[in-house]
């Protein structure tokens, strides 16, 4: 009964392990999309007119970043799926053209599927693995799904709209979306594979009879 009630509970630990790392993981994801995709990009912007982010303010999830003359302030918000770059306001106005506005809503999604296929890489060109890379796993496919499935067809495209805005011919950037989602797959499913291998190759085999037990006539 005892060891019952430890095996139980042993998978419960691990089950909420992993539910905190895949957590953590969608949580970097949404500000790896936001921070690195968005604000980052702006600020790249800005400088080519001259200029720079003189405030803004980024929410990702519950957490809100602020940024206003210099000075930096955080704060809570109520609690969302995924973020929101509220405010990015130039130091000098100026007027941005199609091109620069497409990439700035582009790259979001652009950045967060650079960083995939950068894990898949690195995980498929290990030899040995050890334990399942959930944090990687789950960035790679909350960056399928959200930054490329539905940024693309879905009802709000906005990485569709700005590699339109960029003068991409639309039917290029379906294709190479569903390119990318394809290779991402292939490499994942791979990944898996990978991974049950070296799990058998690893295991203990669990054999009744002693290779050293010597059979008396």
């Amino acid at each position: 009964m005892k060891k019952n009630i430890s095996k139980i509970q042993t998978i419960l630990a691990k089950i909420a392990l992993v539910l905190i790392v895949a957590y953590l993981a969608f949580f970097c994801y949404v500000a790896v999309h936001e921070w690195a995709g968005h604000i980052l990009v702006d600020a790249l912007v800005f400088a080519r007119h001259g200029t720079t982010l003189d405030m803004f303010e980024v929410v990702v999830q519950f957490l809100s970043v602020r940024m206003a003359a210099g000075h930096w302030s955080v704060g809570l918000v109520p609690f969302r799926i995924g973020g929101e770059v509220i405010s990015a306001i130039p130091h000098d106005t100026f007027s941005l053209t199609d091109w620069e506005d497409g990439f700035a809503r582009m790259w979001g999604s652009g950045i967060t599927t650079l960083v995939s296929l950068v894990f898949l890489t690195v995980l498929n060109l290990r030899r040995n693995i050890r334990h399942f890379p959930w944090f990687a796993v789950t960035f790679v496919l909350s960056s399928v799904i959200f930054d490329q499935i539905l940024y693309t067809f879905g009802k709000q495209p906005d990485a569709f709209i700005g590699a339109i805005q960029m003068g991409i011919n639309p039917f290029l950037v379906k294709g190479i979306v569903i390119g990318l989602v394809m290779l991402q797959g292939w490499l994942l499913v791979r990944l898996v594979l990978r991974y049950r291998r070296a799990r058998r190759a690893t295991a203990i085999p669990t054999n009744p009879v002693m290779n050293n037990q010597r059979i008396t006539r």
